[in-house]
């Protein structure tokens, strides 16, 4: 089914060939026609092939900076996400502000709901350029939390914390589509994985902040919020190891500065390697030399089944219910038995995650992204089938000190087999799937609906746990996230294209025939 709707010649124009070394087992083949009147020479491209091997080892070293510094935008994402978990008994003890349950769910679900917004304006990216519109996300995440900490009383807590949602949704459309720009292909998935490696380590830091600061009176919750302008401050510090993305220049017909970005990029390439370079980048984007396109655009058909792949795979995140063990986790845990432990037990989980999210970018380029995804969500199902019986044993009277663990083990397969599936997918992928003229339209309507997703199903849940009391009904809502990993299972079996290792002008999803076969296949 994977190759009825990607198939392989004839569906997909004008994209240049793809060497049978680079085919591994899952790939879904595209065309093999050669490039029209932008094709280069043979001998020429077998010298772009050597130099692209050579700059991806070099970015190894000399880029790794740049995809650091870039990914501190993940970071803040994840802190200024995480950090609500912790933050909210403390500001629930604030006589100022005697938070309660509806006041909760709108200081969690506002910042869900601004971030769709912000994923959306992340389009400003094809006016003013890649770096700056991240740098311009930096500002507002240095801003924010730094509002938080001095809110005088809940609407300005609530103002605040919607105005960094903003900074979180455009984040989340903006670092990877800058890290898939500046990347060879060849590591371009393990590049684009330190996106979610940080986004999960400012999780766990947030985590280990709350946990460090309970003591404290209400908990330190200002300071909680407060700390998450420091790496805000650290990439906007570091911001010269940020150079603009050659393509994004070259698309604007600024040669002579894409040129100066590379040289950034690779500074001991010789003059030659970087004309050669460039060279290339041209002929690719020549094939797709058209102005933006805005999110209207994405209708069009030869952007439809792209929008279509890319919008599924980030609601699908969203549905397993990843995000439910990231901001109740301690709650499911304390219900679970765990009580004064849940905190710490929820740190822990996040470490794992953290590792499996580590071993994600070390086997990415190697192995995969179809196969990984596979593995992970089958490992997904696994996590949620522990957490369901372990709510059903504790309903059925077993001592709560055997359960406890069925939903502490549950949720450390859960999130350590997501961060080897659906948790990277969206950021590795997403940008990968669109052309140049529709790449931030795409990514941003994609990331768009990964947020009101996130809102529906975070908002869902303390919904569903008070309409369905007790152990019985959480194992009601954990079988509800198992059946969407289903669902996501067969989404990645039969639509889901291999793009490791093609350059991103070869990953063509917009061809009419193989909207056809997406849409027969769905």
């Amino acid at each position: 089914m994977a190759a009825k709707a990607f198939s392989a010649a004839g569906h997909l124009s004008k994209v240049p060939r793809i060497a049978a070394e680079n085919v591994r087992p899952g790939f879904v083949p595209f065309a093999q026609e050669e490039l029209p009147a932008c094709s280069l020479p043979k001998s020429l491209s077998e010298e772009l092939a050597r130099l692209r091997d050579w700059m991806a080892d070099h970015l190894r070293v000399s880029g790794v900076l740049t995809v650091a510094v870039a990914s501190l935008s993940t970071f803040c994402l994840g802190y200024n996400t995480g950090i609500v978990a912790g933050a909210q008994k403390g500001i629930s003890e604030d006589a100022a502000f005697g938070l309660g349950g509806l006041e909760s769910g709108e200081l969690v679900s506002c910042a869900l709901l601004a971030a769709a917004f912000g994923a959306f304006t992340g389009q400003v990216a094809n006016v003013v350029g890649r770096r700056r519109a991240l740098l311009g996300a930096a500002l507002v995440f240095l801003c924010a939390p730094v509002l938080m900490a001095l809110a005088p009383g809940f609407k300005l807590l609530l103002a605040a914390r919607t105005l960094s949602g903003m900074s979180i949704g455009v984040s989340s459309v903006l670092t990877n589509l800058y890290i898939t720009e500046v990347s060879p292909a060849s590591c371009r998935g393990r590049l684009g994985g330190w996106a979610p490696f940080i986004g999960t380590s400012g999780i766990l830091v947030s985590y280990v902040v709350s946990s460090s600061l309970q003591p404290l009176p209400m908990q330190a919750w200002r300071v909680q919020f407060g700390l998450g302008a420091l790496p805000a401050a650290l990439q906007l510090l570091l911001s010269r190891n940020l150079p603009e993305t050659p393509r994004w220049l070259l698309s604007q017909r600024r040669s002579e500065e894409a040129k100066g970005c590379l040289q950034r990029l690779f500074p001991e390439a010789a003059e030659s390697a970087l004309d050669q370079e460039l060279a290339r980048l041209e002929a690719d984007l020549c094939q797709s030399a058209v102005a933006s396109v805005n999110t209207l655009g994405l209708c069009r058909k030869q952007h439809r089944a792209s929008t279509i792949v890319g919008v599924s795979i980030n609601v699908l995140q969203q549905v397993s219910g990843i995000n439910v063990f990231i901001y109740f986790g301690p709650q499911i845990l304390d219900d679970a038995g765990f009580g004064s432990y849940s905190m710490i037990s929820t740190t822990v989980v996040s470490l794992i995650q953290l590792a499996a999210t580590a071993v994600l970018i070390r086997y990415i380029d190697q192995i995969g992204r179809r196969p990984l995804a596979l593995a992970g969500i089958i490992g997904m199902m696994l996590g949620l089938t522990l957490m369901v019986t372990g709510s059903l044993l504790r309903g059925a009277g077993l001592v709560i000190s055997v359960t406890a663990w069925f939903s502490l083990l549950g949720m450390l397969f859960f999130r350590a087999a997501f961060s080897l599936s659906l948790g990277p997918l969206p950021y590795v992928m997403t940008s990968e799937f669109f052309a140049q003229e529709a790449r931030a339209a795409g990514v941003g309507f994609c990331w768009a609906m990964n947020w009101l997703a996130n809102f529906g199903v975070s908002l869902s849940f303390p919904v569903l746990a008070e309409a369905i009391p007790g152990s019985d009904g959480q194992a009601l809502i954990f079988g509800i996230y198992m059946f969407f990993c289903v669902v996501a299972l067969v989404f990645v079996l039969l639509l889901l294209p291999e793009t490791n290792g093609v350059s991103l002008e070869a990953v063509r999803l917009q061809n009419s025939h193989s909207q056809e076969s997406c849409d027969s296949a769905i």
